[in-house]
């Protein structure tokens, strides 16, 4: 069925060891293994609370069906908010996205062919980022009954530098509260507020409950 998984991992993380070290003013290297604990902790929780990509990770993106044509939305509650104006749009989660790396479909026999980059185009202004067909162009037919369409995709802002200060500062603070905190209650794993103030700007809000049905009919209407 449709999803998204990662088809390279990243190698960086929104803050390093160093910087986290620097943050708590921890010299020795006894903490070394708690500290990078945390600071993987932060960045997933980061990239879970924003739903972005930090650092440079490519995705691939299964999608079972599309529809081929525009059908604006008529005036009334004619289609629920997990749909989009223009079925011709596929949202391309965990934003920001840089390339798309290719596109395949894939026919009853599983053949695959990979579709000319003439078909389509990335917009990456709009949040989340969208992959769009360019005008004239049609989705291809005859796709199999699940995962169709193979969307690979790099996203995030890079390396750990190019993370913004305040996704950067928001992962210093918690892990600094979990540090001063390990071995307490369950109570004191919650992100502060200064943490997660600092996050409110990046958040990506999706109206659809099934980030992989709606915007781009992914497995067709129902």
């Amino acid at each position: 069925m449709a999803g998204l998984k990662v088809h390279t991992a990243q190698t960086d993380s929104a803050i390093t060891l160093a910087e986290l070290k620097a943050y708590l003013k921890v010299d020795s290297s006894d903490d070394d293994t708690v500290l990078n604990i945390i600071k993987q902790a932060v960045d997933s929780w980061a990239k879970e609370y924003t739903n972005r990509t930090l650092c440079t990770t490519v995705y691939e993106l299964f999608i079972d069906t599309v529809y081929d044509v525009d059908v604006r939305v008529q005036e009334g509650s004619y289609l629920g908010i997990d749909q989009d104006f223009s079925r011709r749009n596929i949202i391309l989660p965990k934003s920001p996205v840089s390339a798309i790396n290719h596109v395949k479909y894939y026919a009853d026999d599983d053949s695959a062919t990979t579709w000319a980059t003439s078909n389509y185009r990335l917009d990456n202004a709009s949040q989340p980022s969208k992959f769009t067909l360019q005008t004239g162009v049609s989705y291809p037919t005859g796709l199999r009954p699940v995962n169709g369409i193979e969307i690979k995709y790099t996203a995030g802002y890079g390396d750990n530098t190019a993370v913004p200060m305040q996704i950067k500062q928001a992962c210093l603070i918690y892990g600094s509260y979990l540090f001063e905190r390990r071995g307490d209650d369950d109570k004191a794993i919650k992100a502060p507020y200064s943490a997660t103030a600092l996050l409110q700007p990046f958040v990506v809000r999706q109206l659809s409950t099934n980030p992989y049905r709606g915007t781009s009919h992914y497995g067709g209407m129902r």
